[in-house]
């Protein structure tokens, strides 16, 4: 609500006790509240303080510090507005990092070595090598783990000796072209069969060796 506030042209005719005061008044936006004490000290007109040309308040003989008021000032004052609160950024999570590739390849055990023979034959060579040609599309191999089996002729320590032998060829040859990769090997002879050791086919399957390689990516040709 507006209230208009007298205002004095000239402060020499404001003396406390004169009769004569020019006056024109002035609007103002806001209220001017004289409270307590503070009317005691201050000239009003209509509940409004007086201001001098100066915009100061108009001050009788009994003011004191004590008595100040704000609305003397020209207008209530206003409270400042809260800051807005701060939004902190959220932080855009870290990107994963990537997943190990893991892949399997199978060697057919009778294209690498000849019947109980734990050293490669000819075609043996010739699929490692190929094999190596494969291994070309991984990127930054971190591991390479080999596990010989046998089909379920002969006796169970046999084949598991067999198999062991058989991994640790194939380790070998993989290492002498891999020699900062770490490459293990295992044999598990004939427990863990592909298909039925009762028909010559389901043999053949059973021997075999699994070479298992683990790396940070692979390129897709």
């Amino acid at each position: 609500m507006n209230k208009n506030v007298i205002v004095v042209g000239s402060v020499a005719a404001l003396l406390l006790g004169s009769s004569a005061v020019f006056a024109h008044e002035k609007a103002i936006d806001g209220d001017i509240a004289i409270e307590g004490a503070a009317g005691n000290g201050l000239a009003t007109a209509g509940g409004n303080a007086i201001l001098t040309g100066l915009g100061e308040c108009l001050q009788l003989g009994g003011y004191s510090e004590e008595n100040t008021n704000l609305g003397c000032e020209g207008k209530d004052s206003e409270p400042e507005p809260e800051p807005e609160p701060t939004v902190e950024a959220t932080p855009e999570p870290e990107p994963e990092p990537p997943k190990e590739i893991v892949s399997i390849a199978t060697l057919g055990g009778k294209a690498l070595f000849d019947t109980n023979a734990d050293t490669l034959n000819g075609e043996g060579e010739q699929a490692l090598a190929d094999l190596l040609v494969q291994l070309e599309k991984y990127q930054e191999i971190t591991a390479m783990y080999v596990t010989g089996h046998t089909d379920s002729r002969g006796s169970e320590a046999y084949n598991q000796a067999l198999s062991e032998r058989r991994a640790a060829t194939v380790a070998a040859y993989l290492e002498a072209a891999y020699p900062d990769v770490n490459v293990s090997s295992q044999g598990m002879g004939e427990s863990v069969p592909r298909e039925t050791n009762s028909t010559a086919e389901g043999r053949q399957a059973n021997r075999r060796v699994e070479v298992q390689v683990t790396a940070k990516s692979v390129t897709q040709n």
